[in-house]
This record gives C-alpha cells, structure tokens and sequence, in this order.
C-alpha cells in the first residue's frame, strides 16, 4: 500500500470496524464536519470528523516545540526568604533528582515530560508533512504505531497542576516569582494538548494508506463472534488468526495476550509498592539544620492546618484516594470477569473507563516533590530531599497504568455473549 493522493472532502467515511472496548462490529460510517462515530453498545467514540486535520496538528506542533525552548531559555521559578534567595529552570527540576541519586524518577520525568511529547511531536509533523511525498511506508506505519502507544505517557499537563500545587505550598513561607520559562511552559502544556485534540487516530490511517476493503457485517454482532479482529492501532479488521494487521503492520490478537493473569500480578506488585509509599516519607525538609521528614498523608496535614483546604483535598483524592480507589476497582474488575459474573456490563465499563482515565493524575505528588526539591536548595536555610516514598510511590502510578492498559475490557462482554448462546 502507498499513501493516497491528497482530497479535501467534507464527508468523510471511516472504515467498518470493531470497537476495542467492547468488539460489536461498527460498519462503515459517513461523518460530516464535526461531527463523531460512537459505537451503539458501550457509547465509546471511534472517529471523529475534525476541521484541517492535515494543518492544525502540524501549527500546533511548530508553536509547541518554540514555548519548549523558551520554557528551557529562562528561569522558571524563584524562591527567596529571608534575605536568601534561589533560582530554578525547568530541567533542574529533573536534574536535581538525579544528583540525588533518584534515577529512577529522574529517567521518569524525563520520558514523560521531554522524551515522549518531543517524539510524539516530531512523528505527528513528519507524517502528515510527508503523507504525500514518499515517505516510505514502513517508516510511516513504524511512526503511526508509536503515536498510538506513546500518547497515554504524556504528562507535561499533570506536570503543570503539580507546578500550582507546589505554589500554595510555599506561599505561606517565602517569597515565589514565575519566570517567563513558566508561561513558556503553560503555552507548551496547551498546544500539546490542542495538538493531541485536533488530530483523529482512525482518520489519520485512512489518510495515510486508504479505506480498508468493503465487508458484509453483522452490526449486532461481536467481532470474535464473526470471525474478525480488530486492530487497536488502526482499527482495521482481519481474520482471526491473522498475525499482523495488513494497513499498519501492528500485532493482532482476538484478545490482550496474558488474560487476566498479567493484570493480576501487576496488581499484586502495585498493592505491595502502595505500602511504602504511604509509610515512608515522600520528602524531607531541612531547616536550619532540623530535618522533618513527611510522609503523603503529613503534607496532606499540613496543607489542611494552613487553611488551603482545595490544594489539601486535591493531593489527599490524588495521591491517597485514587490509587487505592484504582487497585481496588481493577482487582474487583478482574474477579468478576473470572468468576463469571455477566451483569451491568456497561457499568463495569464504565468503572474501567474512570480507572484508566484518573490513573496518570496521581503522578502529582511525585511532580511536586520534583519541583520543591530543584527549587529549594538554600543550604544554610532550608533544602528539601526526595524521599524513599517517592520512589515506591511513583513504581505504584506506572504500574496501575499498565494494569489498567493490560486489562481486556472486551472480557467483560464475552460473558454477556456465553449467556445468550447458553440461553
């Protein structure tokens, strides 16, 4: 396949599909501007038909990475008390981690916050820069795959909440200046995420390597069921047993290899992680030579003692309440599912849906303790470190995620249909 010669429609007809949260079949859908496909059992969106599809990505993209540079050209915060006074840049934020030897988490901000929007960036501009000359098509189909796989690690806009959370915190005890590498920075957060919103997956296969071939389908009938599969990354159907998709060279599986049993040991691995990350400090603060450690729940404590009762309660959901919420949901998700249990598929659904979607907000805590930690190093007055919770706290977010990634929400629906033909 080649990539198709540019056409401006103003009807555009997404191809027949199956949809990946619960596998009906969709057939071939006609969308006018604006306009998007949902899939009729579960409400999930398939496609959506966005003005300039072409265009605003690449705008974005170049606007995006300018603010990247000028978030990286200028001082991004400073703090000063008593006298004393300390100046941070966005990438002292990262480094100050690894001169304290949290590699880890220094590797992580850098692949959430750097790495991953730079690539995500660059594949978008590349392909549709060169979607009509030449480009040859398995490097198109290499960069379309990342796109899909990179998008869910973006977290320059969690990064940004954690940034005003980091403010209320040391209003109270010193003197903040924003630089003008912050408001760099908050353009960057909200071009990606125009970025990311202007641009459609399926749309953008379809633009590349043309519709997928006509097919007779059952619209009330399950993908599995009728011998399909379909394609995560491109949404293209195939045979059962076909190994690979024929439009974007992705892997295909009629069900997420592993079963439930790769959720549950990540599960498992996140529960035992979730212990020392609630125990153990997650900072330490020095000042004039005190050291006063304190744990999640502590800082919660403190912020709600200092009258900020939103910023209290926004770390105490964030930090506490979502990851467990998470890890008990999941593992209830995964008992049903292997117990048989064939009610409220759609309210299981959707309790996944909330599970996958709130997952990443709780790397705030993680982001704050970043930012305070690069941003106060008065030696004589006051630093604060990274604590060993840190660590365990942020192996318990990435962990969750990828369980949540890992569980097959199609699962949920095969019971539903072992009931019918039972019946």
């Amino acid at each position: 396949m080649h990539p198709v010669s540019h056409q401006h429609h103003t009807t555009y007809i997404h191809d027949a599909t199956a949809c990946e949260e619960c596998d009906l079949l969709i057939p071939a859908t006609p969308l006018e501007m604006g306009q998007a496909s949902c899939c009729p059992r579960c409400g999930h969106t398939l496609s959506r038909h966005l003005p300039q599809q072409e265009l605003r990505p690449i705008a974005y993209g170049f606007a995006a990475l300018i603010m990247f540079v000028l978030a990286n050209a200028f001082t991004f915060m400073s703090f000063s008390a008593k006298g004393v006074g300390q100046e941070m840049t966005f990438l002292q934020s990262i480094t100050t981690l690894v001169d304290e030897g949290y590699l880890f988490l220094g590797a992580v901000l850098s692949l959430t916050l750097i790495g991953l929007p730079l690539v995500y960036m660059g594949s978008i501009m590349l392909v549709l820069w060169r979607v009509d000359k030449d480009l040859h098509s398995n490097a198109l189909r290499s960069l379309g795959r990342l796109l899909c796989r990179i998008k869910p690690w973006l977290m320059v806009d969690v990064f940004l909440v954690g940034v005003l959370i980091s403010l209320v915190k040391l209003m109270g005890m010193a003197d903040i200046k924003m630089g003008l590498s912050f408001w760099a920075f908050v353009g960057y957060t909200l071009l990606l995420i125009k970025m990311i919103s202007s641009l459609d997956q399926m749309w953008l296969w379809q633009r590349l390597f043309g519709p997928t071939e006509a097919r007779e389908i059952d619209p009330e009938a399950g993908a599995l069921e009728s011998g399909l599969v379909g394609c995560h990354i491109c949404g293209a159907l195939s045979e059962v047993g076909s190994h690979s998709c024929s439009r974007c060279g992705g892997h295909l599986h009629a069900r997420k290899p592993g079963g439930l049993n790769r959720t549950w040991a990540l599960l498992f691995t996140s529960a035992i992680l979730y212990v020392p990350a609630n125990l153990y400090p997650i900072m330490d603060t020095v000042f004039l030579g005190d050291d006063s450690p304190s744990t999640i729940l502590g800082g919660v404590v403190l912020l709600w003692a200092m009258g900020s009762y939103p910023i209290a309660a926004v770390i105490f959901f964030a930090s506490v309440v979502v990851p467990l919420v998470k890890i008990l949901a999941l593992f209830w998700l995964c008992y049903m599912v292997q117990r048989g249990n064939v009610t409220s598929p759609l309210g299981k659904l959707k309790l996944y849906r909330m599970t996958e979607f709130v997952g990443r907000w709780s790397m705030i805590d993680v982001f704050v303790v970043a930012i305070l930690a690069g941003l106060i190093r008065l030696d004589n007055l006051m630093t604060i470190y990274p604590g060993p919770a840190a660590v365990a706290f942020a192996g318990v977010v990435l962990i969750t995620m990828v369980a949540a990634m890992s569980f097959d929400s199609r699962l949920i629906w095969d019971l539903q249909q072992g009931e019918r033909e039972r019946e």
